[in-house]
C-alpha cells in the first residue's frame, strides 16, 4: 500500500468519525465515498506500468512506425509483416517513443505482428494491426470498441 492510499484511509477514518458526529447518515456517505476513491486508486495501480506497442504505416507507404503508446517500456520487440516475409527487431522503446522501419519499396497491404515483453514477466505480449496505404486505418485511441453514429466516416 502507498502513502497515497494510506493517507486517504486515515484521512477518510478521522472524516467518517467527525461526521458521525454532526449526522450519521453523512457518515455513512462519506465511507462510501471514501470505499470509491480507494477502489479508483487500487485499479489505477493495477494498469500503472504496462507497456502497449502500436504499429502503423507512414503516410508515404514506405516505412511502419512502431510506437509505444503505454506507461512502461517495451523490450525485446519483434515485428513481422505478414505475408511480405519481412521480420526487424527493436530492442526497447520508452514510453511515447517511436521508431521507424523503413520499406525497400511501397507497401499496399499487410498485417504487422508485434511482440514483446514488459521486462519483468517471461511471457511475451502479443498485438497485430492492419496496415494498408489505401484504407487509412491507423491506431486510435479514443475509437469505441463499438461504434456508434457513424464513428470514423
Amino acid at each position: 500500500m502507498d502513502s497515497r492510499q494510506r493517507l486517504l484511509i486515515v484521512g477518510g477514518a478521522i472524516a467518517c468519525i467527525g461526521l458521525a458526529f454532526i449526522d450519521l447518515y453523512l457518515s455513512f456517505f462519506a465511507i462510501v465515498l471514501v470505499g470509491v476513491l480507494y477502489m479508483s486508486l487500487w485499479i489505477m495501480h493495477d494498469s500503472a506500468s504496462q507497456p502497449h506497442v502500436v504499429c502503423s504505416l507512414a503516410e508515404d507507404a514506405k516505412s511502419v512506425i512502431v510506437r509505444n503508446v503505454g506507461t512502461a517500456p517495451a523490450k525485446a520487440i519483434q515485428v513481422a509483416l505478414v505475408p511480405h516475409d519481412i521480420e526487424f527487431e527493436v530492442r526497447e522503446l520508452a514510453p511515447d517513443e517511436e521508431y521507424v522501419y523503413t520499406l525497400d519499396k511501397m507497401l499496399e497491404k499487410a498485417k504487422a505482428v508485434a511482440q514483446y515483453s514488459d521486462g519483468t514477466s517471461s511471457q511475451p505480449i502479443t498485438h497485430s494491426y492492419p496496415l494498408s496505404s489505401l484504407d487509412g486505418e491507423a491506431y486510435d485511441p479514443l475509437k469505441p470498441m463499438i461504434p456508434l453514429f457513424g464513428w470514423g466516416k
